[in-house]
């Protein structure tokens, strides 16, 4: 909103060289009252388009749009992935060096989405800037050149999209483990046992938040055992952003005892599987059965796994197709 000019700074300065189109918020630019053929000229005036620039580029706008039976509907009527269409088609017509896409892009449909991204790959070729505002990480990292990782306000990290999407995760897990914590129940027997630390490691040792499929993942877990305990049982689980719940073992299952070590544990998911996507991890002590939760922590580490393996779904299963015989 600075950048485009709707707050002002209470320190410093912003300099932009260049015409800018800001796509930063639904519904800005336009009047629910008014029509989509009415609300295309609104709109496109206040881009800085004339009248007769924008009657040149109707159609354009509204071929891309895909809401011709729409446009003498007034805008009011509209669903948000409507409007989404309508505003986006109109902002990229207007021909300007700088385009600033805030996350309202969301709401639209994914193939509209896919649209609009071979959009930003068409200005990109002609040397225009793109601001793209977001969370959705895996598309970052496609189309950024340089990604500014902000918290609270305050720049945290600059620099290549990669990196800047590990700084993100990290905090994320960090402060995903506060509030985990923080609002965990465990029946008065949290003082027992505490899951102090889990980390995500690559076979190297090294802590890591970023994958490809095939590759070896390590999780150790350090306990904190405020008392001597028998029964203890560990399980750490994968669960995929959206909640699709991928794998989970524990201790019991796979027969591994480690009654009171204070050593960190280790468990390898060996040449994991997993295609790409976002993911995370579930660790909880249980005591004497499943049903005594010693400790939880809902979200104990997130991670990443980047498209380098082949095929559809949530995992990669080896496979070979068998030709026919041929009698012929």
């Amino acid at each position: 909103k600075i950048l485009a000019q709707i707050y002002q700074p209470t320190s410093g300065k912003v300099t932009i060289n260049g015409t800018l189109s800001p796509f930063i918020e639904l519904g800005v630019g336009f009047n629910p009252e008014l029509t989509a053929r009415d609300n295309i000229f609104l709109n496109a005036a206040i881009l800085g388009l004339t009248k007769k620039q924008t009657e040149e580029k109707f159609n354009q706008i509204v071929e891309f749009s895909e809401l011709r039976n729409f446009l003498d509907q007034k805008l009011k009527n509209f669903s948000s992935g409507m409007q989404v269409r309508l505003a986006f088609s109109i902002s990229i017509q207007a021909d300007s060096d700088i385009l600033l896409i805030d996350e309202v892009l969301a709401v639209g449909d994914s193939t509209f989405q896919q649209k609009c991204f071979e959009v930003f790959r068409s200005l990109k070729k002609q040397g225009k800037t793109i601001i793209f505002v977001s969370h959705a990480l895996e598309t970052i990292q496609e189309f950024c050149d340089r990604v500014a990782f902000i918290n609270k306000g305050k720049l945290t990290f600059t620099g290549e999209p990669n990196q800047a999407v590990l700084e993100y995760m990290k905090f994320s897990t960090e402060e995903e483990k506060a509030k985990a914590y923080s609002e965990k129940k465990t029946d008065g027997k949290k003082n027992l046992v505490r899951i102090k630390v889990v980390k995500i490691l690559g076979i190297d040792g090294m802590e890591k938040s970023i994958f490809s499929t095939g590759e070896d993942i390590d999780i150790e877990i350090i306990l904190e055992l405020n008392k001597k305990i028998d029964y203890e049982n560990l399980g750490v689980s994968i669960y995929r952003n959206d909640g699709t719940y991928c794998f989970g073992t524990n201790t019991f299952i796979d027969k591994v005892k480690f009654h009171n070590s204070k050593s960190p544990l280790k468990l390898r998911f060996k040449s994991n599987p997993l295609l790409a996507g976002d993911y995370y991890l579930v660790v909880a002590v249980f005591g004497k059965n499943d049903k005594e939760i010693l400790d939880f922590n809902g979200k104990a580490g997130v991670f990443k796994i980047l498209g380098s393996g082949l095929g559809e779904g949530l995992m990669q299963i080896e496979h070979s197709w068998i030709r026919p015989t041929n009698n012929e």
